[in-house]
């Protein structure tokens, strides 16, 4: 193997355990405590309240909803699988599952990863006290 291709090999290589250690050794058991209000959707009205095995997901003052049951992989990851969801055109559907992935909490900040069904964006939310 030429040098140049193991050294992006190792590249990727140390980028993927850095990305599978960034949510160890914080403390994400805010996420199983407060109602969290979303900052990276257009609906200001949005947010969502986790516990130990379910999420409610609130949009457009409460008229719509999700709700899904949670699989937690680790203290800040979690799978999401869909049970309902009343949203107008909502592209997921019950069964499907969603994967995500707190990268860090900052000033009652909750930053995350999600994937669903091949799709993955990074969110927001703010910790309501």
């Amino acid at each position: 193997m030429r040098k140049g291709g193991f050294i992006i090999i190792l590249f990727f290589a140390l980028s993927s355990f850095a990305y599978g250690q960034r949510s160890q050794g914080m403390d994400c058991s805010v996420l199983k405590k407060y109602k969290l209000q979303y900052l990276s959707i257009q609906d200001t009205s949005a947010y969502i309240r986790l516990s130990n095995d379910s999420l409610e997901e609130f949009h457009n003052n409460g008229k719509y909803s999700i709700m899904a049951k949670l699989d937690w992989t680790n203290d800040c990851e979690y799978d999401m699988i869909l049970s309902s969801v009343n949203i107008p055109n909502f592209p997921y559907r019950p069964g499907d599952v969603m994967h995500v992935m707190v990268e860090k909490i900052e000033n009652d900040i909750v930053y995350y990863i999600s994937t669903i069904n091949g799709n993955s964006w990074e969110g927001r939310l703010r910790i309501l006290r």
